[in-house]
């Protein structure tokens, strides 16, 4: 009996080699259905210009640009692009691990590239920094289409090497987002703890809303090895030959804990930790992204003004 799998499942996406495609098949395929968000406002809270396309209202241009160019572009205000966003791709050494056929990096940077997909179609506005003990590649946020292209780009090019520090890291990323925005960290999180929550909670104090994907690989959750086997770090010269029988026990009980530390100290900073598996569909994400986006913009439209 031949095994189906679903067109959703990671090893089956990598097949497609452009990186925009799998996006759009991600995206549309799956969650057509969705509509765009109708949020709209006139905050004063001004983020960039457009130029100006027939239909715009003219009540937006702006007359002194004019009065300089010559040309006529649009002020864009903080919730007419509804949401400000950065994706922040850890790819440290660590992220370069594979079980199945997809490493979490390639995982990571499809589920990047989805997720900008679908800010730029709902007039979001999405930024990207990668990075391993230091930012190594930042765009900053724009909304429009052509900004996926640059974003592609960078997501197709990265490699996993490099030690992780993500405490040094958010905290290169605070002096960087100067207002309140969307943080989505995809990474597996293999760092101090309490180093990444102190730094996560400077943001968070910033009033930051703040999702984090925690991609782990099936095998390091199950731990599934038997024979003899060398264990080779993938930041370091750390190289242990080990008996897996032996130690499958302290593994899981040492993995269990730091995934419920960080669950725990991200819910009591409420800040948002999904644990995602790397063989698990891709559109699991995508809708955790959009239960949490909606849940925002909710909140946004309901909170009084002063």
């Amino acid at each position: 009996m031949t095994e189906t799998r679903n067109p959703l499942d990671p090893v089956t996406l990598c097949k497609i080699s452009n990186m925009t495609l799998r996006a759009r098949y991600i995206v549309e395929g799956v969650l057509s259905g969705l509509h765009k968000s109708p949020h709209k406002g006139s905050s004063i809270e001004f983020l960039e210009h457009k130029e100006y396309s027939p239909g715009d209202e003219i009540k937006h241009i702006d007359w002194k640009v004019l009065a300089r160019s010559d040309k006529y572009y649009l002020k864009q205000f903080e919730t007419e692009t509804n949401l400000k966003c950065y994706i922040l791709l850890d790819t440290s050494g660590s992220m370069g691990y594979c079980s199945t056929g997809v490493s979490k990096l390639d995982y990571a940077a499809t589920l990047a590239a989805s997720l900008t997909y679908l800010m730029l179609n709902q007039s979001d506005a999405v930024g990207l920094a990668t990075f391993s003990n230091e930012i190594l590649n930042y765009v900053p946020p724009r909304t429009k289409p052509s900004h996926l292209n640059i974003l592609v780009d960078v997501l197709k090019n990265v490699k996993a090497e490099g030690k992780s520090d993500l405490g040094n890291v958010m905290n290169i990323i605070a002096e960087k987002v100067k207002m309140r925005s969307l943080l989505i960290i995809i990474s597996d999180f293999f760092d101090d703890v309490m180093k990444v929550v102190r730094a996560l909670t400077h943001l968070r104090f910033h009033k930051n809303e703040i999702i984090l994907f925690h991609l782990l690989d099936p095998y390091e959750l199950e731990f599934p090895f038997d024979n003899p086997t060398l264990f080779v770090s993938t930041e370091d010269e750390r190289r242990i030959l080990s008996e897996p029988k032996a130690i499958r026990e302290q593994y899981i009980s040492g993995i269990n804990h730091f995934i419920e530390l960080l669950r725990q100290k991200c819910l009591e900073n409420q800040i948002d930790h999904w644990l995602i598996n790397t063989s698990s569909p891709l559109d699991h994400a995508i809708l955790k992204y959009l239960t949490l986006r909606e849940r925002i913009l909710c909140y946004r439209s309901s909170a009084p003004s002063f």
